[in-house]
This record gives C-alpha cells, structure tokens and sequence, in this order.
C-alpha cells in the first residue's frame, strides 16, 4: 500500500507508527533473532495492519537465507494426473507456509535443466520434480543436489536421492489380474514413449500376469501419452483381425483416449471390449461408462515429498506408496473391490 507521499510503505514507516525502531519491525515480521515483548510486538502488528504494510519477501530471503518457497518441475501440466499432483503438492506446502515457483518443461531434458538451473538462481529452498528424466549425477553437475531435492514419480531406477513414488508395478498387476479374473484371454497393453534409461515398470507386471497365467502375449502398442495417442492406439488394435477383449492403458489420460475409440466404432465397453487406466484421477469418475482404474494416492505423497525436504539433511529416502484398484463401469463388476 501506498503513503501519503504516494511512495511504498516502508519498515521504517512502520517502526514510525508503532514507536519503534526499524530493527524491532524486522524482528517482529522474522519472528527472530531476538525476542520482542508481547506489548511491542501488538504494537507493530496493528501499525502492519494499519498501514498494509507487506514486507519484501527478496529482502527477507537474503537476510533469512529463505525465500519460503518450493521449485516445482513438471512436464506437462494439461495432463490431469500431473495437474492433480502440482495441486496436492501446493496443498501441503500451504500448510508450512511455502508457496511454489513452478516450471514445465513440455517433455523437453534441456529445458528441464534449464528451469532447474532458473529456479536455483531464484533461491528456492527446496526442488521436487515430477517425472524428471535426468540422471543423479546430471542433476549434481546443475546445481540441483546443493538444495534439498526431492524426485516424484520417478521412472529411473536406482536413484541416490530420495523419490517418492507409487508402486506402478503393483498397480499393473492389480490391473491385468483383475481382467484375466474376469476371464480375459486377449488383454493388450498400451503405453507411452520412454527414454532409453527408463524403465517401464507396469510393462513388466503386465508380461509377468500373461506367463503365470498362461495367455498369449498380446501385441503392445506405444503411442503417446495423451488421449489421442490411446485413441490411436486403440483403433490399431480394433483393427485387427482378432481384437484384443481387455485393454490396459498405461495412464487414465490414453485409456480415455481408448474409451473414445471404441465408442466410436460401435465396441461395447465392458460387454465387447473391457477398460482399465492408471493414475485415479478426478476425470476418470465422469467419463461413460466410469473408467476402472488404479489410484495412486497424490495427496499423501505430496505431503511425504514436502516434508522430506524439511529433513533432507539426512540420509535419502526411498518411499513407494501402495495403489488401489477403483474398478467400475469400464470393465464391468466384481463384487468386494473398490468402487468410487
């Protein structure tokens, strides 16, 4: 808020008003280093409110060493399980007084690293990044492991920072058993693209389920990871001679994408054709029918992911959260599983 003068209030009009120096206004608005009585810190509060003051939060860092605030890298925000994930992130960082600087780096390795290099410079306290395709000793040589950093739905294996992650594999089993349960023979899986360092973990729940039960491994299709590429997908393996009667897709975003295709072509989803996603997220409850899903649980491993940068002075953590099958309409019931 402006003066009188028309100039921005200052600390020191504070300290003016309250009848204070401006070393007992910073104390106040620090909360420290010195203590401040309850009486004088009253009175630099009401002359804060009085005057709108708000401190500048670049001046604080550099007395503080701390800007309260959190690099977020994500590669692509319009997909809804990312969206969800930055959401619940943002949530648990509200709750330690944090905000976040966030920056999407569209897919790109190079332009991840230059959003990490970017926030460094910014003096962020701590780094998450979700689904970040550099390696360890990439991320050493920008900078990134000089703060406390943490990785999310991280696809490389044997990381020597700490991750968070749900267990991908887990959930595929989960997914492929709960389809071969319903007595599918011909399931397919479709999935995205990966870099050559990373692993596709749901890939192999899936082979695994086809070679302990017996069934034919079907043709896997990779496209790419939005609803178009499951559409595309989908229509490939529509298409076929001999369709596949189950498809599980390695996201919610290309099952929907599924959804459509077969829609389209008058397949009845689940008496012709049987859906399952992965992700859980919001949208996969309102599609028609409701698509059957494995859900990872964002919210606690955004809560789990900020509070590790809060103890990252300790040794790396290693969390992988159980998932939970949501089935419905996608894949037709099964009496005794989650419905949601």
């Amino acid at each position: 808020m402006a003066n009188q003068q028309g100039r921005a209030t200052t600390r020191a009009d504070v300290a003016r008003l309250a009848g204070v120096s401006t070393a007992v206004v910073s104390y106040v608005v620090n909360d420290g280093p010195r203590g401040v009585s309850d009486a004088t810190r009253d009175k630099v509060l009401r002359a804060i409110q009085q005057l709108n003051y708000r401190p500048n939060a670049s001046a604080r860092a550099l007395k503080t060493g701390s800007t309260k605030s959190l690099g977020v890298v994500v590669s692509d925000i319009t997909n809804p399980h990312y969206a969800e994930f930055v959401e619940a992130i943002d949530a648990a960082a509200n709750e330690d007084g944090l905000s976040l600087m966030l920056g999407i780096s569209h897919g790109d390795s190079e332009g991840e690293e230059a959003l990490i290099q970017n926030l460094i410079k910014r003096g962020v306290d701590g780094l998450l990044l979700i689904n970040c395709r550099l390696t360890d000793d990439r991320l050493r040589s920008l900078g990134a492991t000089d703060k406390p950093c943490v990785l999310l739905d991280r696809s490389l294996s044997g990381s020597m920072l700490s991750t968070v992650n749900a267990d991908l594999r887990a959930g595929a089993r989960m997914a492929v058993e709960h389809l071969a349960d319903h007595g599918h023979r011909a399931i397919a899986y479709i999935s995205g693209p990966l870099s050559g360092m990373q692993t596709d973990h749901r890939a192999d729940a899936y082979e695994a389920v086809l070679r302990e039960r017996g069934l034919p491994q079907f043709e896997r299709k990779t496209a790419a990871w939005t609803r178009d590429g499951g559409y595309e997908a989908a229509n490939d393996l529509l298409s076929l001679p001999e369709p596949p009667t189950a498809i599980f897709a390695a996201s919610d975003l290309m099952a929907i994408g599924v959804l459509n295709a077969a829609q389209e072509r008058g397949v009845r989803v689940p008496d012709d054709l049987a859906i399952v996603g992965l992700d859980g997220t919001a949208e996969s409850k309102y599609v028609s029918p409701a698509l059957t899903t494995v859900r990872q649980p964002l919210q606690l491993m955004a809560k789990t992911a900020v509070d590790l940068l809060a103890s990252a002075e300790g040794q790396p953590h290693q969390t992988i959260f159980p998932v939970e099958l949501v089935v419905r309409g996608s894949c037709g019931a099964h009496d005794g599983a989650t419905t949601a």
